[in-house]
């Protein structure tokens, strides 16, 4: 194994591992984890799928990836705020929660240079969370 792909490979092995022993050990805190993964997942895809969208002007498409982005991140901002350990994390997750929701009145406005300015932006954020918060 080498490459980028292998280290995706070997950290979703890792991650699942902790997961599976998680839920060995007391199942609730792995589910929570198992969750948090998922969103990060799901906002990572929608976040390609809301820039592509921009760029093609496809204004419903982008607003509804924009709004499943908002979701996640008002999930992620929950699930950060019960940590004692992650104060910069729920500023982050709250920070794309709003980008999301003024992105989604860009798009109602059609000013799609604003709209891309600010996926562009979540995008970005999400670099900043994962060195500290992100799942082995």
């Amino acid at each position: 194994m080498s490459g980028p792909s292998s280290a995706r490979k070997r950290a979703r092995l890792a991650t699942l591992t902790a997961l599976v022993c998680g839920a060995l050990s007391g199942g609730a805190a792995a589910q929570s984890v198992f969750d948090f993964d998922d969103w990060m997942q799901r906002i990572d895809d929608g976040s390609q799928d809301l820039q592509r969208h921009i760029a093609a002007r496809k204004r419903d498409a982008a607003a509804d990836a924009a709004r499943e982005i908002e979701q996640l991140y008002g999930l992620m901002e929950k699930y950060f705020a019960k940590r004692a350990d992650s104060a910069d994390a729920v500023r982050i997750s709250r920070d794309g929660r709003v980008l999301a929701a003024l992105l989604q009145k860009d798009l109602a406005g059609q000013r799609f240079a604003a709209a891309r300015t600010k996926a562009i932006e979540i995008a970005h954020g999400c670099r900043g969370c994962h060195i500290n918060y992100k799942p082995l």
